[in-house]
């Protein structure tokens, strides 16, 4: 009986902590020259304290786009790669790679509280 409980309630915070998670799929399409990936389509995730990620839906792999993200990679906190992995040269300014500005902002977005008026 013990066991059963401890399923429900894991589930039960499980499912919390899912619900709390805003995500949003974004495409290469939809931001042409702005793209700064090297996938064709990544989601943005906002987690509960406000660590930004960018999901390659293909590998389902992680990249954090903010520092509060970077620290939870560096820790082990979660299991994802930096940024640069998946960020393309910037061919207007060579040796660079393309900001990630725009992504960072509609991942902010999703940070925001929407139960508050």
């Amino acid at each position: 009986m013990k066991k059963k409980w401890v399923v429900v309630v894991l589930a039960m915070l499980a499912a919390q902590y899912a619900s709390a998670m805003k995500i949003i799929t974004l495409s290469k399409f939809q931001y042409g020259k702005r793209w700064a990936f090297t996938k064709e389509e990544v989601q943005l995730m906002c987690r509960p304290d406000h660590a930004l990620y960018a999901l390659s839906i293909s590998t389902l792999m992680q990249y954090p786009l903010n520092e509060k993200a970077e620290q939870q990679r560096k820790e082990g906190h979660v299991h994802a790669q930096p940024i640069e992995v998946i960020l393309l040269d910037d061919p207007d300014h060579p040796g660079q790679k393309m900001s990630i500005a725009p992504f960072v902002e509609r991942a902010q977005q999703l940070c925001v509280d929407n139960t508050t008026p």
